[in-house]
């Protein structure tokens, strides 16, 4: 028994559809709804929008940057950094961290002493930085760079996810119109192409 002839092979290997020439000739098929065309325009419209978003977020983050960064720099003008002595243990103030009672020599030589922000494994005698007005009284530092840069990240980030849910929302409640609106044309041809189908007509 002789075996099968192979199948024949074509000389010239038919070449792959790009999805995009896919989705061109979907586009053309007979059965391509009106409310396709409104589900492929409204996917391309999100996509578009979630990428604007992310420019603009990125926008908006570089922004606060920018002007925290400008804050910062005009705080640290109308201040000094001096060396202070640590008198007493730090202790932990809620929101603004650890702190402990510092004495440092004001410019005009007399001695002061107050409140200052500090880390919590400085001992007592130790010497920290701290800030300074010109009446060498004790004030907040600018910011540091590090909080700068966390906050504008975090602005970004924040505006970012809820514009996203936003347009996520948006695209879900238009593709569930589209949805009902293609239940009931489809109830409406059924009632007039049923009977025929059925020949109760």
């Amino acid at each position: 028994m002789g075996t099968p002839a192979a199948a024949p092979r074509p000389s010239v290997p038919a070449p792959r559809r790009s999805r995009l020439a896919l989705a061109r000739a979907r586009r053309r098929s007979a059965l391509w709804r009106r409310s396709d065309r409104w589900r492929a325009a409204l996917v391309e419209i999100q996509v578009l929008a979630l990428v604007a978003s992310a420019v603009l977020c990125a926008l908006l983050g570089l922004s606060v940057y920018q002007h925290a960064r400008a804050h910062a720099l005009q705080v640290e003008r109308g201040l000094r950094p001096t060396q202070a002595r640590v008198l007493q243990p730090p202790y932990s103030s809620g929101s603004s961290g650890e702190q402990a009672q510092v004495s440092w020599t004001a410019p005009d030589g007399s001695s002061r002493q107050g409140i200052a922000g500090v880390s919590g494994t400085v001992q007592v005698g130790s010497r920290v930085q701290i800030w300074i007005d010109g009446n060498g009284n004790a004030a907040t530092g600018p910011a540091t760079t590090s909080n700068i840069v966390g906050t504008a990240i975090l602005t970004g980030l924040l505006v970012m996810i809820g514009a996203d849910v936003a347009l996520v929302s948006a695209g879900a409640m238009a593709r569930s119109r589209l949805n009902r609106r293609d239940e009931t044309a489809w109830d409406k041809e059924w009632l007039v192409y049923e009977p025929v189908w059925s020949r109760r007509a």
